[in-house]
Formats: C-alpha cells, sequence, structure tokens
C-alpha cells in the first residue's frame, strides 16, 4: 500500500512539473506562432500577434473572397525574426508618415502622436492648427492632392508609411511599394456600423507606438456609445427620421445597414426607408424620397455653406419640392454646416458624439439638462 502511496505521490509530482513546464512555454510564442487580437466590432481587419511582431490582414471590402493587403509590424528597435509571415514590413513606431486622410491626421492628433506625421496629402482639409502651421513652415511637406499622386516626390522624402484611403483597382501607387515604401490602404471607412470603424484606431495606435492610448479610447468611445444607446432602446415613442437632401438629379439614401441608419435606429428613431438594406448610400429619384419622406417627424442634413448657416427660405429657394415635408412645415430641420466644423475628422472615430446628437434631436429628454450640440443644429428661419 505504501509502495502504491510513493508511486501514486511520483506521478502527480511529475505531472504538476509537466503542467508548469507547459504554461511556462506558453508564455513565450514559438517561431510561426501567432495568438488573434480579439476585434469585437470590426469586419474588415483581423490583428495578431507573433513573437516579436503583429500582422495585420484587411479584407477586401470590394470582393470578400480575397485580401486587400498584409502587413508585418515590427518595433524598430528590434531585429527582424527569422520566421515572419507574408506581408509587407513596417518598422514601428512611424516617425516620418505621408498621411492623405484628414480623419487619420486627427486620430493621429488625439493619440499625441501629430509629429510623426512629416508629410500630408490634402492637407488643406485636415483642421488642426500646429500641423497647418506646420505645412505652412515648411516643417510639414505638402504633397498635393490625393488625385494626382507625385510619386516621384513621394520617393525623394522617402517616409516610413503612406496612409491612404483604399480604392478598388487603384494602382496609382504601384511604384512606391516597388521601391520599399510600405502603403497602408486604410478600408475603415468601409465597414457598415459606428462601433467598426471606430475600432480601427486600435490598429492605427500600434502604427505609431501607441497602442495602450488607442485601446483606451476605444474602450472608453465604446462604453459611451453603448451607455447611450441603453437611455432609449426601451421608449414606446420614437419619431420618424429622414436624412440628406437632393443633391442634383438625385437623392441619395442611406441603407438601414449603413452608419447612419444605424445611429438612427440606436437614437430612438424610426429610419423611413427600412427597406434599404445597404450598407452605404443609393441614389433615388427626389420625388421617390419626397412621397416617402412627406410625414416624417425629424428631417437631418448635412450641407456646405461658406456664409452664414442655411435657412428654411434657402432651402426653398434650392427645391420647392422641400416644403411638402411635415418636417420643414413645422421646422424641425436639423443641419450640420461642413465649412464650418471639423464634423468629417471628427464623428467617424466618435461615434458616441455623433449618437448623442441624434439623441438630442429625437429624445432630448433623456440628456443632461442644457445639453448643446457641436454639429446638428437647427435649421434657422
Amino acid at each position: 500500500m505504501k509502495n502504491l502511496q510513493k508511486v501514486l505521490s511520483c506521478l502527480f509530482m511529475l505531472i504538476g512539473a509537466c503542467c508548469l513546464c507547459a504554461c511556462q512555454s506558453g508564455t513565450k510564442k514559438a517561431d510561426g506562432e501567432e495568438q488573434n487580437i480579439e476585434m469585437k466590432y470590426a469586419t474588415l481587419i483581423q490583428l495578431k500577434e507573433g513573437e516579436g511582431y503583429v500582422s495585420a490582414e484587411f479584407r477586401n471590402p470590394w470582393d470578400s473572397t480575397r485580401v486587400l493587403h498584409r502587413y508585418v509590424l515590427v518595433p524598430k528597435e528590434a531585429e527582424l525574426p527569422a520566421h515572419l509571415p507574408e506581408g509587407d514590413i513596417i518598422r514601428t513606431p512611424l516617425e516620418k508618415m505621408l498621411v492623405y486622410v484628414s480623419v487619420h491626421s486627427s486620430l493621429f492628433n488625439e493619440l499625441g502622436a501629430l509629429d510623426a506625421i512629416g508629410a500630408v496629402g490634402d492637407g488643406e482639409y485636415m483642421y488642426i492648427d500646429k500641423l497647418q502651421a506646420d505645412i505652412k513652415s515648411g516643417k510639414v511637406l505638402d504633397c498635393g492632392t490625393s488625385k494626382a499622386i507625385n510619386v516621384e516626390q513621394i520617393i525623394d522624402f522617402d517616409p516610413d508609411a503612406v496612409i491612404i484611403s483604399a480604392m478598388e483597382d487603384n494602382n496609382s501607387y504601384a511604384k512606391l511599394l516597388n521601391v520599399g515604401i510600405p502603403v497602408v490602404e486604410c478600408a475603415d471607412y468601409m465597414e457598415t456600423g459606428p462601433l467598426q470603424r471606430a475600432e480601427w484606431m486600435r490598429f492605427y495606435g500600434l502604427l505609431v507606438g501607441k497602442q495602450a492610448e488607442a485601446d483606451r479610447l476605444f474602450a472608453s468611445i465604446e462604453e459611451n456609445y453603448n451607455t447611450l444607446k441603453d437611455k432609449v432602446k426601451d421608449l414606446k415613442e420614437k419619431p420618424t427620421v429622414l436624412d440628406g437632401k437632393k443633391l442634383n438629379s438625385s437623392w441619395y439614401v442611406a441603407g438601414i445597414e449603413s452608419t447612419i441608419g444605424q445611429i438612427i435606429t440606436d437614437a430612438g428613431g424610426r429610419y423611413v426607408f427600412p427597406d434599404e438594406t445597404s450598407n452605404g448610400s443609393v441614389p433615388y429619384s427626389p420625388e421617390v424620397v419626397l412621397d416617402r419622406g412627406t410625414d416624417a417627424d425629424i428631417w437631418m442634413l448635412k450641407y456646405y455653406k461658406e456664409e452664414g448657416d442655411l435657412t428654411y427660405q434657402d432651402l426653398q429657394d434650392d427645391w420647392n419640392g422641400y416644403t411638402q415635408l411635415k418636417a420643414f412645415r413645422e421646422h424641425r430641420v436639423h443641419g450640420v454646416n461642413l465649412s464650418h466644423t471639423n464634423f468629417y475628422m471628427v464623428t467617424p472615430f466618435h461615434p458616441d458624439v455623433l449618437l448623442r446628437e441624434y439623441i438630442n434631436i429625437c429624445h432630448p429628454e433623456v440628456l443632461e439638462p442644457g445639453f448643446q450640440p457641436t454639429y446638428f443644429k437647427p435649421i434657422t428661419e
């Protein structure tokens, strides 16, 4: 009996030792082994952490069977690991970026990495005082516009990466890849929901060495958004909402699965196009939209006007058909003047800010007293 106890005791000790070794070996990833970095909302990006690197795979928004791009992020101070997955290598943190998209410049500024921007394209739309001053002084290089990419100028500047919006079948910067300049094709704008796009900030944080800051920022935005959403989810009265305005001969209608469609729903509203299932915007005849939106309780729109703000008379002068809308007649039209605000620089990565403003319009009674919107304001008389 004693011999059996000794054998069992030795056996348990051996098992325990094996488990301990297994746990200790698990703290270090083997060559080629990767662990998923969980993305709770984003659908077009997958992050994995390997030994000495992070890989990022972007799914092709226009063809779900294909990969748009793969990147492998390796710290600058480290040697390249012997076993790396396929993809363009980016040494991080980036310190000399060329950024073409205003919303990304705004995010880098918020993360405390504005100085990592060494050059810009479409810089006139980047409403950041310090950045504009640096462009004017020549400290930050102005590379013109994304519609006319000057490849030779970019090669001479030699950025450590180019941050640009992904475009279908766009090979205008292929020459940059041939000379070893990483081109980050940002597909965040193709995500179909508010938190889906915002979560991409976690990848951008990795690029500039601000992973912890980006993770904290997104966690705060996520909490704010879901808290606001919960405030109105059980309300019985849901006002109907019309979105957008006529543009030439079309009225672009956001689908119910688009970011705008989802925010209207999350704000306790009822979208007048619940059967338009697109995750983007679809051109409709203005007369069709007028018919569908005639009795909408609220009309929300975006406009561009450099001198002053939009008035009801301006709307009527633009198209007399607007006067048939109940929201027009009852003066329940809210708009954001894109010429006076940084709307497109802030709200894509701060959907909680946008949701609060939609709730302020649909159910102002649930917000704190005295709330003042930054963007959507009542159209003036």
